[in-house]
């Protein structure tokens, strides 16, 4: 009997990811996820935090 696996790959650089990590980063691996964060507390705040 094989398993159906489903693969998740990041929306952004399309690197395979567990099911874990696309949920928890909202579909995106965690180098992507922190580069995104880091690019938002720079437009809010005008500096990274």
């Amino acid at each position: 009997m094989t398993k159906n696996k489903k693969e998740y790959n990041c929306e952004i650089c399309g690197r395979e990811v567990t099911k874990e990590e696309y949920e928890t980063y909202d579909g995106m691996c965690w180098e992507c996820w922190d580069d995104q964060l880091t690019e938002e507390s720079e437009d809010m705040f005008g500096d990274v935090m």
